[in-house]
């Protein structure tokens, strides 16, 4: 349609002005379905994530879908996770693979409109995401399997790998839901299938350069299928595991400025800036720039993109990561100090691939303080 069209070619705002005429002259809710699907794509791809979660939770809410009250509750999500993995674990992994395909055709909008919530709540309303990932697998257990059933076993397993004793389950998961995106009946979320699998599973059980392919693999079959935004996640997550996993730093920071160069074009805000800052930190490390401690493209500092954002965490995270690394490396141990501070403040809720360096050079910035202050009392004592 032309509301799909302008939603890959970026021209959000005649998507827009589109949406809303067909929306108007619809004459059933179930004519508006591809409509409301990249509306709210176009919405988070503009970086307004909170106002795609209102439209599609209140869409859902048309078709008698109501995800739990008290949302805000870490009780009521955790309960609705452990009832879910529960579910799970009395189910034999054959059993899902050989579900067929679900027939019910309100549902398979309302698990696409779920599906569709994924970055919005991942990017705007974190705790939305163990419920949206935990609905799907259970609509999934009971109606078959649905086009982003593959989606929905990948994220609940990244959900359950938040904490050490959930990895062996979420591997598990990450196994299923790799076997069902090769199915021919589920093709086409590849994309979204590999950044949580490789992205929040995997890289904690398999080697990161093995991660960082897949996810180059991924990107290149998003843009293939039109899953702009995730392909532009998997973008983001090859420089991620890229930065710590040894790869050469040139050719690195050359893929991610053709990743960052296509987001530009295709006018797609929500992975641009945090992109952006590995392409700058592998940059800096190689000698490129001027003051290999500071983050900047185009002569303005990444933060300063980064306030115009509404999911300012996991930037941030990701900003204040970078540069506590450079600054440890380059010996400017007080700054290095004052973006671990800076960073301390904002720790995601999803484990990454940088988890084991982050403990690591948290730990150097540590001594290294430690030190400097040691040897700036010592320079005292000997003054008086």
């Amino acid at each position: 349609s032309g509301v799909e069209a302008c939603f890959v070619l970026g021209k959000f705002d005649v998507l827009n002005e589109l949406a809303r005429e067909v929306i108007q002259n619809a004459v059933c809710l179930n004519d508006k379905i591809r409509v409301y699907v990249s509306l709210i794509s176009s919405i988070s791809s503009q970086g307004r994530m909170c106002d795609a979660i209102d439209i599609g939770l209140s869409v859902l809410e048309q078709f008698g879908e109501t995800l739990p009250s008290n949302l805000d509750d870490d009780e009521v999500i955790t309960d609705y996770v452990v009832h879910t993995s529960a579910l799970l674990a009395q189910l034999d992994v054959e059993e899902v693979l050989k579900k067929e395909m679900a027939q019910d055709e309100s549902k398979k909008f309302v698990v696409q409109l779920l599906g569709n919530l994924i970055l919005p709540s991942f990017e705007g309303r974190r705790w939305l995401c163990p419920v949206i990932s935990s609905r799907m697998v259970q609509l999934t257990l009971a109606h078959g399997i649905f086009k982003e059933s593959a989606v929905a076993f990948a994220l609940f397993g990244a959900v359950v790998s938040r904490s050490p004793e959930g990895i062996t389950q979420g591997y598990g998961l990450s196994k299923i839901a790799l076997s069902l995106v090769k199915r021919p009946d589920t093709k086409g979320h590849l994309s979204r299938v590999y950044a949580a699998v490789y992205g929040l599973i995997n890289c904690f059980v398999e080697p990161l350069q093995a991660c960082e392919e897949s996810h180059k693999y991924a990107y290149e079959a998003g843009l293939c299928t039109g899953d702009v935004e995730f392909a532009n996640a998997n973008a983001l997550l090859v420089g991620c595991a890229g930065t710590q996993s040894g790869s050469d730093l040139q050719s690195l920071a050359n893929q991610l400025s053709l990743y960052n160069g296509k987001m530009k074009e295709m006018n797609t805000k929500t992975f641009l800036t945090p992109t952006q800052v590995y392409e700058c930190f592998a940059s800096n490390l190689v000698g490129e720039t001027d003051d290999p401690t500071e983050l900047s493209y185009g002569g303005k500092d990444l933060l300063s993109n980064m306030s115009e954002t509404q999911n300012e965490i996991s930037l941030k995270n990701q900003y204040y990561f970078t540069r506590m690394f450079l600054a440890y490396v380059f010996g400017r141990y007080e700054l290095a100090a004052e973006m671990a501070d800076q960073y301390r403040k904002v720790v995601p809720t999803m484990r990454n691939p940088r988890l084991a360096n982050e403990i690591f050079y948290l730990a150097l910035i540590a001594l290294a303080s430690a030190d400097e202050e040691a040897k700036s009392e010592a320079r005292d004592a000997a003054a008086v």
